[in-house]
């Protein structure tokens, strides 16, 4: 059996585990920009849809879908 900082943890506390990387500057950036963004734009995502874009969407949805044109078939 090996032991050492590559070793998979089997102990049944713990659950099994590999070895984290080292985060890099670029993920720390890339998680701080996500905090902030999440942080800025929490609230706008639970604000409710104004009733126009409601009916857009409804509009959508219930429209039958277009079949697509292959090449070569007449359109």
């Amino acid at each position: 059996m090996s032991s050492g900082p590559d070793r998979v943890s089997k102990d049944k506390n713990e659950g099994l585990h590999a070895p984290t990387p080292p985060q890099t500057m670029q993920d720390r950036k890339e998680d701080w920009i996500g905090r902030q963004l999440r942080r800025v734009f929490n609230d706008a995502l639970s604000e409710p849809l104004p009733d126009d874009i409601m009916s857009l969407l409804e509009n959508i949805d219930s429209k039958p879908k277009a079949k697509p044109v292959a090449d070569g078939d007449p359109k």
